[in-house]
């Protein structure tokens, strides 16, 4: 079992001064405990990915069985998003006032119990059910992580664990779009998500035996004043003054503009590949299973570990990076998009994803910023939840809307359609389809970037002071009015 010290992390830079002011204290490294649970919640999480990629990658024999409409498939692709979503706010409440090794080892049970339900479907309906669950497990999940990796590390390296423990989700896809063809094609479909959603059953109930470390061990702050937090609770009053937080709301809405451009590359790269690219559907298939996954992957290390070297001299790192990388996306996703064949087309789309993918360690460590500890949970939730319903869930059916109407020659009559045909934006037919031009589409979405850029700056000037108060915050002694109370400032304690 993984035994954590009572004794808190020093007092460090996750809350560093604004310019000219004194360098942060030098920081103690992570408790080793810290890495080692860090290693639990990655192999956990890339279970939750490997589910995601396993429909993902075997949705058509699924459908020629239980003989599923279109849009029945592309809602069972999304149902998972949005039960995550809807589930993540009332959640979060409960991981911020519940020991969490019970709600971690409960998420992990679900999505792993509702994977083996997917093998199991034997209709729209019992798979239906089964895709809910998947949401409601892999969010009960993740919630909990996020808190636990947020509070056992220090800022000056938590954006690089959040980076890490979110690296799982590209591991996961790899795995299972690599894999699963294969297994299903040696045995069945129903075989690859059995022998994908056991496993989580052991590792749940390893999770019983976690530590549940003091929420804000990070921080530097002495226990007794951290435990005295956590029994307070939050009150009504902090609840709102998250949602105002202009650090908290800029890095969501970043997040979410990101997200919508991930979801449709997501859900379409395959169908652009071949149909705009001309690329054999087996070739689409291996340049989504291998080059995105890694792509992903480079680009969440690289940029939490930028954010967290910069945010040594300059605490507005965090939103910085992210809308430095949102500004690069632009270009090369229209590289991507517009651009000429040959070996360009895939560095392009290995930059664009790379990119999309920067800010989620750095983003994730502004919202443990901008939190209390004691009110995390419902931040991840809300976060999560925004994010998934307005960005991620959502920009496929936006991207196929685009391409329907852009593959329609009345539209691409109008002066926007031949402006996309002056770029070599043209509909296509792809497997007997109407025509659709989804060169069009994901030019229609690229103003997403540009808008997650404008929020990360919008959002940069507003961290210092905000984090610095949240950490005050923390520090003084809580009201002793209770959760509805109003809440204690510095000269309190």
């Amino acid at each position: 079992m993984i035994q954590p010290s009572d004794e808190p992390i020093a007092d460090q830079g996750a809350t560093p001064p604004g310019r000219g002011g004194d360098p942060p204290p030098t920081s103690r490294p992570a408790p080793r405990w810290g890495w080692a649970m860090l290693a639990f919640l990655f192999a956990a999480n890339i279970l939750a990915a490997v589910d995601r990629g396993l429909f993902a990658a075997l949705i058509r024999p699924i459908g020629l069985e239980l003989d599923l409409w279109e849009d029945q498939a592309d809602w069972l692709e999304a149902l998972p998003l949005v039960a995550a979503a809807l589930w993540a706010p009332t959640l979060g409440y409960f991981v911020d006032h519940t020991r969490r090794a019970r709600v971690l080892a409960l998420g992990i049970a679900v999505f792993g119990l509702a994977s083996v339900g997917v093998g199991l479907a034997d209709s729209f309906q019992s798979l239906q059910r089964a895709r809910a669950l998947v949401g409601v497990g892999t969010a009960t999940f993740g919630v909990a992580a996020l808190t636990l990796v947020m509070d056992v590390f220090p800022g000056t390296v938590r954006a690089r664990a959040l980076a890490v423990y979110f690296l799982a989700g590209p591991v996961g896809m790899a795995l299972a779009l690599n894999l699963g063809p294969a297994l299903a094609d040696a045995a069945t479909w129903q075989t690859a998500f059995l022998a994908g959603g056991a496993p989580a059953l052991v590792l749940a109930l390893a999770a019983l035996t976690f530590p549940d470390p003091v929420r804000g061990a990070g921080e530097g702050v002495a226990v007794a004043r951290l435990r005295d937090h956590e029994r307070r609770g939050a009150s009504a009053e902090d609840y709102v003054d998250l949602m105002v937080n202009s650090s908290f709301t800029y890095s969501v809405l970043g997040l979410t503009f990101t997200g919508l451009a991930i979801g449709g590359l997501d859900a379409w790269l395959p169908t652009f590949l071949i149909g705009a690219r001309g690329l054999p559907e087996d070739h689409a298939a291996r340049v989504s299973a291998t080059v995105v996954p890694a792509a992903a992957a480079v680009g969440l290390l690289v940029g939490a570990f930028a954010a967290d070297l910069w945010g040594r001299r300059e605490p507005r790192s965090y939103f910085l990076v992210p809308a430095l990388a949102a500004w690069l996306a632009l270009p090369c996703w229209l590289a991507t998009v517009l651009g000429s064949g040959g070996g360009w087309r895939y560095a392009t789309l290995f930059a664009t994803v790379a990119l999309l993918f920067a800010n989620l360690g750095p983003c994730f460590a502004i919202v443990a910023a901008a939190a209390a500890p004691n009110m995390r949970g419902v931040a991840c939730g809300a976060t999560v939840a925004t994010a998934h319903l307005l960005g991620v869930a959502w920009s496929p059916r936006l991207l196929q809307w685009g391409a329907e109407v852009f593959g329609q020659p009345d539209a691409m009559a109008t002066p926007l359609g031949r402006v996309f045909a002056s770029l070599g934006a043209l509909p296509r037919s792809v497997g007997g389809r109407p025509p659709e031009n989804l060169a069009a589409a994901f030019v229609l979405a690229a103003p997403a970037l540009a808008a997650a850029a404008l929020a990360f700056l919008a959002g940069a000037r507003h961290l210092p002071r905000e984090s610095a108060l949240m950490l005050a915050n923390l520090r003084a002694a809580p009201s002793r009015a209770g959760p509805a109370g109003r809440k204690s400032s510095p000269s309190e304690s």
